[in-house]
């Protein structure tokens, strides 16, 4: 998903996710990991963009096959929980899809739909609900991804830089423009 939507790939990286303390992730999992989706895309990106991911800051949500965010059970219960563990911002999905007022009657631009999270500060945390995963990934990271708008949506744009100033991040950087399909 993150490859086909937004430009971001692990190809050539082995990608490891470690879960520990006797929890699975998976849907309908004894452990509870079911909406562990979006924190562990976000974790993946942070390490290969090399942006770290805010610590005050948790993750909730399932991430679909189109980018987009979807709820996940006892939402309510987490956001508490994510309080009570210290932590002052939560990402989840949006619950309802917000629609653009517009004057026209006439259809058109992106579909009526307001971009961006919404922000809803209540019992001592702020939670930034997102429709797709890369307002997620800007919300819970430091610093906010350098994209570029194309024809099939927001895509990583390479980081520009000058012959002195490399990190070892930005070398290990593989981005993919291309709309082929890659079966490894």
């Amino acid at each position: 998903v993150l490859h086909k939507r937004y430009g971001i790939s692990f190809a050539r990286r082995d990608v490891y996710v470690n879960v520990v303390g006797g929890m699975h992730l998976g849907k309908g999992s004894k452990g509870g990991g079911g909406g562990s989706d979006l924190a562990v895309a976000i974790a993946a990106v942070s390490s290969l963009v090399g942006i770290p991911v805010r610590a005050d800051t948790a993750f909730v949500g399932e991430v679909g096959l189109l980018g987009e965010l979807r709820p996940v059970h006892s939402l309510e219960k987490r956001i508490g929980e994510a309080r009570r563990m210290g932590f002052s911002r939560i990402v989840t999905p949006s619950s309802v899809r917000r629609k653009k007022k517009s004057s026209r009657s006439k259809g058109g631009g992106n579909g009526g739909t307001i971009p961006g999270p919404k922000e809803v500060s209540a019992g001592g945390i702020k939670q930034l609900m997102c429709d797709n995963v890369l307002d997620a990934i800007n919300c819970g990271l430091v610093d906010r991804l350098p994209t570029k708008q194309t024809r099939g949506g927001p895509k990583l744009r390479k980081p520009k830089r000058s012959k002195d100033d490399v990190s070892m991040y930005e070398q290990d950087i593989i981005l993919d423009d291309e709309d082929d399909l890659i079966f490894e």
